[in-house]
C-alpha cells in the first residue's frame, strides 16, 4: 500500500530545502524503518510463539497494523511517518508467526502448496495494496474535486491507510477463529491423555488383591474419574482435531537425534539450534528480500521521476495499475502453474531458477525510459516486465522459505523462523535506504543511459544471490523431520 504513493507523501510533508534527488533517499529511509524494527524482534516474536503459542500473537499484530495504518493516514509530519513507521514494525511479529505455522502444518508431501497459499495471499495484498494506494491517494488534487472534504485536504493519504487498517481488521478476527498449530501445545494435551492413561492402569492394579465387592466398586469409581477427568482435558471435537493435526514431527535424522541428547545431558543453549544449514538458507531468504525491496522501492521512484532525470513521469494512479498488474498474474501463477512446477524442480531449484530469472527483468524495466515517445509500447513493456517479476518473486520466496523450514526441527521452527526474518528484515531495512541513494546518484549523472545505473546495481545482486545457492546442501529439498501423527485407534 504505501510504496505508489511513498514519494508523493515526502513531497506532502513540505520541509523545506528539500529537492527532487533528495527526495529519494528520504523515501527511502521512510520505506526502511519498518523492517528495521522487525529486524529488531522478528526472533523474539519466532521463541514467544515457540513457547506460548502462535495464535494470540498473530491477532495482537493484526491489531498493531491496523492501529499504525489509522495514526499514518493522519499524520502531517515526515518525523511523525518515521516514528509510526518503525514503532509498527516493532510490535508486529505477524509474517513470522504465519510462516512457523504455515511450517506447523505441511510436510514434505504439502510444503509446495502450502507456503504456495502464503504467496496467494501475499500477491492479494499486491493487488489490492497498490490499487487501493494509487485510486484513492490524494483524491483531492488526482480528481480536481471542486468540493473535497476538509479532512480529505489536510491529510490526503487518509483513504488508502484506512482500506489497510480494514484489510489489518479482518486479520484480527481471522486469528481469533485460528486453531493453534504449536506442536508443543498438542504434545501438551497428548501427555495429559497418556498421563490419565497411565494412572487408570495403576488404579486398577492396586485394586486386584482386594475383595470382589471393594474391587467392582473401586474399579467402577475409578474408571468414572478417569472418564470424568478425560473429558475434561480434551473434548471429541479436540480430539478429532488433534488427530488430523501434526502433534510433533519424529525425526529422521541423527542430527534431531543429537539435540535430544545434548539437551538430556545437559549440553542445550538457547542458540544451539543455530547450524551452517540454518544460517545459509536465512541467508539466501535474506539476500532475496533485500533484491526484491530495492526494486520495490526503485521502481515508484523511476516511475514518478521527470523524464529529464531518466524516470517516467507516471502519476501515482498509473503506477498503481501497473503494481496491482503484477499482484493478479502472482496469484494467477501461485493457482494455476506454480504447484506444477515446484514438484517437478524440488524447492533448491525453484529457487535458483527464480532468483536467475530476474537479471534480465531488471535490464528490460529501465529501457521503457527509451519508449517515452511510444506510450502504448512502454506500458507493453513494463506491464511484461512486472507479470515476469511477479513469477520470478513467487518461485525464489517460496522456494527460500521451503529451504528456511527445512533447516528447522519442530520444537525451534519459530525461532529459525525468526532468525531468517530478522536477516530478510536487516536487508529489507537498507534495501529502500540503499536504493534511494543510488537512484539518487544515477539521476543526478548527465551520461547517456545514467537511469540504467541504478538497476545494474540490482543485477548484481541478484547474481550474487545465485551463486550463494549452490553453497546449499541438496539435503534441504526435504523436511528435516517427517511428521508422526496420533494413532486413529486411541
Amino acid at each position: 500500500m504505501l510504496f505508489p504513493m511513498l514519494v508523493f507523501m515526502v513531497e506532502k510533508y513540505g520541509d523545506t530545502g528539500v529537492d527532487e534527488r533528495a527526495i529519494g533517499w528520504r523515501a527511502g529511509i521512510l520505506a526502511s524503518l519498518f523492517p528495521m524494527a522487525q529486524f529488531c524482534t522478528s526472533m523474539m516474536w519466532g521463541v514467544i510463539s515457540d513457547k506460548t503459542g502462535r495464535k494470540p500473537w498473530l491477532a495482537f499484530g493484526c491489531s498493531v497494523s491496523a492501529v499504525s495504518a489509522l495514526l499514518l493516514g493522519v499524520c502531517t509530519t515526515y518525523k511523525g511517518a518515521c516514528y509510526l513507521r518503525f514503532f509498527g514494525g516493532l510490535l508486529n511479529g505477524t509474517l513470522t508467526i504465519t510462516k512457523s505455522a504455515l511450517a506447523d502444518l505441511c510436510d514434505g508431501t504439502n510444503q509446495a502448496k502450502g507456503f504456495g497459499i502464503l504467496n496467494l495471499a501475499w500477491g492479494i495484498g499486491s493487488v489490492t495494496g497498490p490499487v487501493i494506494s494509487g485510486l484513492l491517494a490524494q483524491p483531492c488534487v488526482q480528481y480536481r474535486m471542486k468540493h473535497c472534504l476538509p479532512i480529505l485536504e489536510v491529510h490526503p493519504f487518509l483513504l488508502p491507510c484506512v482500506g489497510a487498517a480494514v484489510f489489518s481488521i479482518t486479520g484480527v478476527i481471522a486469528s481469533l477463529s485460528f486453531k493453534e498449530t504449536n506442536p508443543k501445545q498438542y504434545r501438551a494435551s497428548y501427555n495429559k491423555i497418556s498421563d490419565l492413561a497411565h494412572a487408570e492402569d495403576q488404579q486398577r492394579q492396586s485394586q486386584e488383591g482386594e475383595s470382589a465387592h471393594e474391587e467392582s466398586k473401586g474399579g467402577v469409581l475409578a474408571n468414572k474419574s478417569c472418564k470424568q477427568k478425560l473429558i475434561v482435558v480434551i473434548s471429541t471435537d479436540e480430539l478429532s482435531s488433534l488427530k488430523r493435526m501434526t502433534e510433533s514431527k519424529a525425526c529422521r535424522s541423527e542430527e534431531c537425534g543429537s539435540s535430544t541428547r545434548k539437551k538430556e545431558h545437559g549440553q542445550h543453549t538457547w542458540f544451539s539450534w543455530i547450524d551452517r544449514n540454518v544460517l545459509l538458507a536465512s541467508l539466501c531468504y535474506a539476500m532475496t528480500g533485500l533484491v526484491f525491496i530495492i526494486t520495490d522501492e526503485l521502481f515508484p521512484m523511476f516511475g514518478a521521476a521527470s523524464k529529464s532525470v531518466g524516470g517516467l513521469n507516471f502519476s501515482s494512479s498509473a503506477l498503481g495499475l501497473i503494481l496491482g498488474e503484477g499482484g493478479v498474474v502472482l496469484c494467477l501463477y501461485t493457482l494455476l502453474l506454480y504447484p506444477k512446477v515446484s514438484r517437478r524442480l524440488g524447492p533448491l531449484k525453484c529457487f535458483r531458477l527464480g532468483i536467475l530469472s530476474t537479471i534480465p527483468i531488471w535490464i528490460c524495466f529501465p529501457m521503457s525510459s527509451l519508449l517515452n515517445n511510444a506510450p502504448f509500447l512502454q506500458w507493453c513493456l513494463l506491464l511484461f516486465c512486472t507479470a515476469a517479476r511477479s513469477i520470478s518473486a513467487c518461485t525464489a520466496f517460496t522456494g527460500s522459505l521451503i529451504l528456511v523450514s527445512n533447516s528447522a526441527t519442530p520444537e525451534n521452527m519459530g525461532a529459525v523462523t525468526g532468525l531468517s526474518h530478522s536477516f530478510c528484515s536487516f536487508f529489507r531495512a537498507n534495501g529502500p535506504a540503499i536504493g534511494g541513494l543510488v537512484w539518487s546518484y544515477s539521476s543526478g549523472k548527465t551520461f547517456f543511459l545514467h537511469q540504467f545505473l541504478a538497476w545494474n546495481f540490482v543485477v548484481m545482486l541478484s547474481a550474487l544471490t545465485y551463486g550463494l545457492s549452490f553453497y546449499l546442501p541438496s539435503t534441504l529439498i526435504k523436511p528435516k523431520c517427517e511428521p508422526f501423527r496420533v494413532d486413529e485407534n486411541m
